[in-house]
């Protein structure tokens, strides 16, 4: 062979590592443009958003991202995306603190029953029953699990079993309360675990006066199912259900029988626009109602929930009677970290008294949240009548942080005056946003 023909050949075959490794590195990148391209990505809407170890607001915080920062999505589970944070770190974080198109829309699943079916409150048929539907009754689903479809029922979000659901293959629409109320609903139940803190009883039903299904060694870890006022309704390893007390179990992040929000922009707020539909409320010496008033402020309140990074629930967003029993039961639904109803006060005869109040009825439960919130309202415009017990239902018969505001007197022109404007709706809003900041920060819960 000629020495030409011989480096020819040589220089040939240097060309083939090169080569290769120019092939591996193109398949490489064309493998990871196509990951990247299925790769879901979310941006940060709140100001500091805490990121869980576990999908729900019972798991340790291991790390926070700020405004703006883009998490990718590995998974999801009902209200909580598991994401990929900068630093190759994973976490979990609330769907409703994230910028994400794709995964909240307003759309549901259309469908009807296949025959009459229980509506219960969690996915359990043990779970508390909350009513039934008739066949052939129109649904509107809004998330399925193995053998349970979630529906909107009765304005909460409540279970029935898939096997009596035959879906239509077209979408609806969800309204806004709607879909708090279900987000909402799904965030708290999502993957609550509890551990027996000493022997505890599991109950077939709810109460001390319930009958034992079986005794619970200390350290028992139960799969939270659903609630019924102070009792878990839990499942064991060996798929028993029952009921057990609160205050002798805790959660794996605190030690505490509940979960509770660290910060405002975690935090479940439920709006109560007092009065509505056929109840008017109050009136102003022009016959304005008080219902208008109430409304309009709540939403001025929830815009500047919303923008702070809060999950808000509004009892109701139009002008629709709804029941006084209903209000604290839509707070129970959703685990509210605070409920807080408006409205504006009255007197006999007109023009009589002037300012605002802030009304509590559990020194132990409300108090705090009153006090942080009396003491934002300060400057609001009208004169601070102070803090007060106050006797009523949507304050009695609530489980959750409460307060009502009566936010100046209706009947009073002063007053009046400042209530129908968008400039003092938005200051209350303002003060409101900050009243709860505090609370929040203050940890005196």
């Amino acid at each position: 062979m000629r020495k030409e023909q011989r480096e020819a050949n040589r220089a040939h075959l240097k060309r083939w590592p090169l080569i290769i490794t120019t092939s591996i590195l193109l398949i490489i990148a064309i493998a990871t443009t196509a990951m990247l391209a299925n790769t879901q990505n979310v941006d940060v809407d709140a100001t500091v958003v805490n990121v869980r170890q576990g999908p729900g607001l019972s798991y340790g915080v291991e790390g926070q991202v700020t405004h703006g920062t883009q998490l990718a999505i590995i998974d999801k589970q009902n209200s909580w995306y598991k994401v990929r944070m900068p630093g190759n770190r994973v976490g979990w974080v609330a769907s409703w603190l994230v910028n994400n198109n794709e995964a909240t829309t307003g759309a549901a699943k259309s469908g009807v029953t296949t025959a009459a079916v229980n509506v219960r409150a969690s996915s359990t048929e043990s779970a508390s029953k909350l009513g039934s539907l008739k066949a052939g009754a129109a649904i509107k689903v809004v998330y399925q699990e193995g053998a349970w479809s979630q529906i909107i029922y009765d304005g909460t979000a409540a279970w029935i079993s898939s096997k009596y659901v035959k879906l239509s293959g077209t979408s609806t629409t969800v309204s806004t309360s709607d879909q708090a109320v279900a987000s909402a609903s799904a965030a708290a139940a999502a993957n609550l675990t509890v551990k027996t803190k000493r022997t505890a009883n599991l109950r077939h039903t709810a109460g001390i006066n319930g009958s034992v299904a079986k005794e619970l060694p200390a350290n028992t870890s139960l799969a939270v199912v659903g609630e019924s006022g102070d009792w878990y309704e839990v499942k064991t390893s060996d798929g028993t259900t029952g009921y057990i007390a609160s205050w002798v179990v805790s959660t794996p992040s605190n030690g505490a029988s509940t979960a509770t929000s660290t910060s405002l922009a975690e935090a479940t707020i439920v709006l109560d626009p007092g009065h509505g539909g056929s109840d008017t409320g109050a009136l102003s010496t022009t016959d304005k109602y008080e219902k208008t008033y109430t409304l309009k402020t709540a939403e001025a309140i929830r815009s500047a929930l919303a923008a702070a990074g809060a999950n808000v629930v509004m009892t109701r967003s139009n002008d629709s009677f709804v029941s006084l029993a209903k209000r604290p039961k839509i707070a129970h639904q959703v685990k509210a970290d605070a409920f807080i109803s408006i409205h504006f006060d009255s007197t006999p005869d007109t023009n009589e008294a002037s300012g605002h109040t802030v009304y509590y009825y559990s020194s132990k439960k409300d108090i705090s949240l009153a006090r942080n919130l009396n003491v934002a309202l300060k400057g609001v415009g009208t004169p601070s009548r102070g803090i007060e017990f106050g006797d009523f239902e949507v304050l009695r018969d609530n489980k959750q942080p409460s307060v009502l505001l009566e936010m100046g007197y209706i009947n009073d022109d002063t007053d009046f005056s400042k209530i129908q404007t968008t400039a003092y709706q938005q200051k209350v809003a303002n003060d409101v946003v900050n009243g709860l900041r505090s609370y929040f920060e203050s940890g005196s819960r």
